[in-house]
């Protein structure tokens, strides 16, 4: 075993010293070698070299066309960092009284004291609009898709380039291999534009996208901006009802100290004032959750300081059914949105079926083999569209894409379809709405609060029994609240009837 060991290294010795002295050879190789030819006359001794162009040659055609595609981003770039990145805003906020509130929103300290204090809800879109994530979210989207302009062209700057190149290419070796690209010379000539178009369909898709997002927001800030004011409210009527109910049993206590009344009575009014008491904490709560679902919707903590809310006019859409289909179908942004995705397919085959057929050359590829030292294998691409080959209406992408495009017309027939409903659903509520409204302020309210005065009066007159009296204020109650859930019911079908239409309505006022 020590012999084996012994024998093992002195191999391995032997090989590293073999492989140290071969190293050693070939560095002394190299550094006796010549200097080549070519190292001599072309670096070393810096021969003039014959002029070149070393820029992309110029094509009048193409140029024009990339500047009219980067001109569009411009454009688009322009309208970003505008107050409106769309042209017709779902909501507009360039009126003096929103500006004032946009620049109360760049103030956060300012705007969080404001918002503890007392709340409109002009001053919660503005804020909304400033703070909330899926506006800036909609926003860095179309930045974004803007930054595919560049890209559009690219590809076409790269291979003008090379061509560019390979045109001036010169060796000294050998017999040049490489000629200029015809493909490049005779381009399809709406190639480019074509890009530059899909680009500008993308873009105003993601305006639509904000318009969306703008629309949605303000939808979800006055559905729960008429909650919290209808709570308001009926917390306040519970407080007023609870009070009148002190009062009785004030006077239900005496009348059963002097002998005149019943204990029962006084019994009955602990019990709905008990009742009562519970409603008003129930509706404390709900209001919470709808002060914490506005918070969210600003971006701000659930449980941070909202004032009371201003009270609003009783407004009405000034038009009719018929009026409010045909203008949903021409400004709801889905059906835009889905209007330009169609029109962005029907490009896309435009540019598929372009893209199908090689570009025009005069041998077998873009940059051709003259030395013809072997046969090579590539496809034909000559000026005769004969001699391509025939993949184009029948290639398997461009039905795919078309069939695709026939889907997206029967998804935009299913959005008009959705939206006329959605009117009609949101006209009907406002009409129920307002049929309510007219119901307690002509006749169910007066009657109810003659019914409360006169068991008020019969009731200290010993003329009725206290279950008279809590009868008629029990009455007056509901009704009162059901007044200010109709109020709501009715602002909140207006809102989401302009949510269905796409733009905000004109009103009219109601009397109040």
């Amino acid at each position: 075993m020590k012999h084996f060991i012994l024998l093992l290294s002195i191999f391995l010795f032997s090989c590293a010293s073999g492989r140290e002295a071969t190293y050693q050879d070939l560095l002394t190789q190299f550094e006796d070698a010549p200097t080549p030819e070519y190292y001599r006359s072309e670096i070393a001794m810096d021969t003039p070299r014959p002029d070149t162009d070393e820029h992309t040659e110029e094509d009048a055609f193409l140029t024009e066309v990339e500047a009219k595609v980067l001109k569009f981003q411009r454009e688009f770039q322009a309208q970003l960092e505008s107050e409106t990145p769309i042209p017709e805003p779902f909501y507009g906020f360039s009126v003096p009284q929103m500006k004032a509130y946009r620049e109360l929103a760049t103030e956060a300290g300012k705007a969080e004291a404001t918002l503890a204090e007392s709340v409109s809800l002009e001053l919660l879109l503005a804020i909304g609009y400033e703070w909330s994530p899926a506006i800036k979210a909609a926003r860095k989207k179309m930045r974004a898709t803007v930054e595919q302009y560049p890209q559009a062209v690219y590809l076409d700057n790269v291979l003008r380039q090379y061509n560019a190149f390979t045109k001036q290419l010169d060796t000294k070796i050998g017999q040049p291999r490489h000629k200029e690209m015809m493909a490049m010379n005779f381009p399809f000539p709406d190639m480019l534009a074509l890009k530059g178009q899909i680009v500008t369909e993308d873009v105003q898709i993601a305006q639509r996208e904000i318009d969306i997002a703008l629309r949605d927001l303000v939808t979800d800030i006055k559905l729960a901006y008429y909650d919290y004011l209808y709570l308001n409210e009926a917390i306040e009527i519970n407080r007023e009802n609870q009070e009148l109910l002190r009062q009785m049993i004030q006077i239900a206590q005496a009348k059963f100290r002097a002998g005149i009344g019943k204990y029962h009575s006084v019994i009955m009014a602990q019990v709905e004032f008990s009742k009562l008491s519970d409603s008003i904490i129930t509706l404390e709560e709900r209001r919470e959750t709808v002060i914490a679902r506005i918070n969210t919707l600003l971006n701000r903590p659930a449980d941070a300081m909202l004032g009371k809310p201003l009270p609003l006019a009783y407004e009405d859409a000034a038009q009719p059914l018929g009026e409010l289909y045909a203008l949903a179908l021409k400004s709801r942004q889905e059906i835009q949105r889905q209007k330009l995705v169609i029109s962005k397919m029907n490009l896309i085959i435009q540019l598929a079926g372009r893209m199908a057929y090689p570009d025009a050359s005069l041998g077998t590829s873009y940059f051709e083999n003259r030395m013809k030292l072997s046969p090579t294998f590539s496809t034909q691409r000559t000026l005769n569209p004969k001699h391509s080959a025939l993949f184009g209406q029948k290639d398997a992408y461009i039905r795919e894409v078309e069939i695709k495009a026939d889907a997206m017309q029967q998804k935009l027939t299913e959005l008009e379809n959705n939206t006329r409903f959605s009117v009609k659903k949101h006209h009907f509520g406002m009409e129920t709405a307002d049929r309510s409204i007219a119901l307690y302020r002509t006749t169910l309210l007066p009657q109810a609060r003659s019914a409360l005065e006169a068991a008020n009066t019969a009731y200290q007159a010993a003329q009725v029994d206290f279950i008279s009296f809590l009868d008629a204020q029990r009455t007056l109650l509901k009704f009162r609240l059901g007044e200010q859930r109709a109020f709501r019911d009715h602002r909140q079908h207006l809102a989401q009837l302009e949510q269905a239409v796409g733009r905000v309505l004109p009103k009219q006022a109601m009397e109040e």
